[in-house]
């Protein structure tokens, strides 16, 4: 049985938050840092790098969360998040 390709439609960010997806993006980048080398500092034993490797790929998920709910569409009055 053969599978069409599925085509996906996205729209561009509009350019107002281009800015707010690049420091996302950043953030994301820096945390997959942080993550690659608490793996290595775990692989080799070295408690201090591995506790300093991941609270600071934490503090760039939660700085990357957080520009993430400004791209949320605002609520109005009453209306709950999804």
């Amino acid at each position: 049985m053969s599978r069409r390709p599925v085509s996906y439609s996205y729209k561009p960010a509009p350019p107002n938050l281009l800015p707010v997806f690049e420091a996302v993006a950043e953030a994301a980048a820096q945390a997959e840092v942080y993550a690659r080398a608490a793996a290595d500092f775990a692989a080799i034993g070295d408690a201090r790098g591995l506790g300093y490797s991941l609270r600071s790929a934490a503090a760039c998920l939660m700085t990357a969360s957080g520009l993430a709910d400004e791209l949320r569409p605002s609520r109005q009055a009453g209306e709950r998040a999804a």
